[in-house]
């Protein structure tokens, strides 16, 4: 189970930090807007301060969501890389996003006077690749069971408790996002739904999903 790593201090220390106003910005975006596209090599680390987003691998076939960015996660870790240029995109997945852009120079340079925060970052980075080794053998799965694993994983992030006490996605985990993470068609979806909705693991087969029962799932 990855633990809430108070990351809120880390960026208070860094709006303390002597230049901050001109190495830290707020964006505030809408949903379906881009942070990084394709051909951008990132030059910023971000952190979510509310929403969540989506990392888009470019496909030529057809691209499709490999991974979720969450409140309170940093992400342009690619600004850490050697690669010239990356085959992904980051875009906003809620109606709204909120996020701090933060310049890697400068967050070097200042936590090279508070080390101590290294290894807060580093956590950071090194939950965001469990996560990925979560779904190493992911398409492997029988599509429904990808379905299932993806409710319950993003109910561990972003589910809420109605008020029948049931977890409860954001509307904007839909069938076409859960086909673009499943990497299956949207009739393909439906057809897992229905089939979770029949065996009483969900309320319905659109959203917003509702999981009626998920003690003891992994």
């Amino acid at each position: 189970m990855e633990y809430y790593k108070n990351n809120k201090v880390l960026v208070s220390y860094l709006q303390s930090v002597a230049l901050a106003d001109k190495n830290l910005r707020r964006l505030n975006l809408k949903k379906e807007s881009y942070v990084l596209t394709e051909f951008e090599k990132a030059n910023n680390l971000y952190w979510v301060e509310s929403g969540f987003l989506g990392v888009e691998v470019q496909m030529e076939s057809s691209p499709y969501l490999s991974t979720f960015i969450f409140e309170n996660d940093f992400f342009g870790l690619d600004a850490f890389s050697s690669f010239k240029r990356k085959n992904h995109t980051i875009k906003v997945l809620s109606s709204e996003a909120s996020m701090i852009e933060i310049n890697t120079e400068f967050l070097l340079n200042a936590l090279n006077k508070k080390p101590e925060l290294y290894s807060l970052l580093l956590e950071n980075f090194t939950d965001i690749l469990q996560r990925h080794y979560q779904f190493f053998d992911f398409i492997l799965l029988d599509p429904i069971e990808r379905v299932k694993k993806t409710l319950l994983y993003l109910s561990g992030f972003i589910g809420s408790i109605n008020a029948e006490e049931q977890v409860q996605l954001p509307m904007e985990i839909n069938q076409k996002v859960l086909a673009s993470f499943c990497r299956t068609s949207q009739s393909r979806i439906s057809h897992c739904l229905k089939v979770l909705t029949e065996r009483g693991f969900i309320v319905n087969s659109r959203a917003p999903f509702i999981l009626i029962d998920h003690d003891g799932e992994n």
